[in-house]
């Protein structure tokens, strides 16, 4: 009878022990294998007659509102076939900028418009999309970058010029 009360107490330490393990909250979290989001970055040029400008915008993966708490689980990203860059106010303005370039910091990544008359969107795939695919590539593996826009013009610009960036990134989850 001795011996059964000592298995009796030895089993039931042994389950008392283990039921003060830790308790783990493993909770399967499931987010979606991609999310599609879009932002627009706006650069707004106010400048003097022949003087270099540059103007930089910060770009974040926490500007897109669907990435919600999933800004860390983002593996890759890529710019839609939506995407655009617009510049507006140069025809009303009857400004001439020499050139307009687009670029990411400390990089090779830009676009560069040349002998910039009049305002337009952009969006074609050799130049303007493979541009903004890489711009999206990188802020999805670096989670913030710094885009600058440079250029100089032919005379002061004293009414808001604009240039735009609108990205709609499709963005592949880990």
């Amino acid at each position: 009878m001795k011996r059964f009360f000592s298995i009796l107490a030895l089993v039931a330490f042994t389950f008392a022990l283990v039921s003060c393990g830790d308790d783990d909250n493993n909770e399967v979290r499931t987010w979606p294998e991609t999310i599609t989001d879009s932002k627009n970055y706006t650069f707004e040029i106010l400048t003097s007659a022949n003087a270099d400008f540059s103007i930089p915008v910060t770009m974040k993966l926490e500007d897109f509102a669907q990435l919600g708490e999933w800004t860390g689980k983002v593996r890759n990203a890529e710019a839609k076939a939506n995407s655009f860059i617009k510049i507006a106010g140069v025809s009303a303005g009857g400004y001439t900028f020499e050139t307009l370039t687009l670029q990411v910091e400390g990089t090779n990544i830009k676009r560069v418009f040349k002998n910039v008359k009049e305002d337009g969107t952009f969006n074609t795939v050799d130049t303007d999309l493979d541009f903004l695919n890489s711009l999206a590539k990188r802020l999805g593996d670096r989670s913030e970058i710094v885009v600058k826009l440079s250029g100089k013009t032919d005379k002061e610009v004293n009414k808001n010029v604009k240039v735009s960036i609108n990205l709609n990134v499709l963005f592949h989850m880990k």
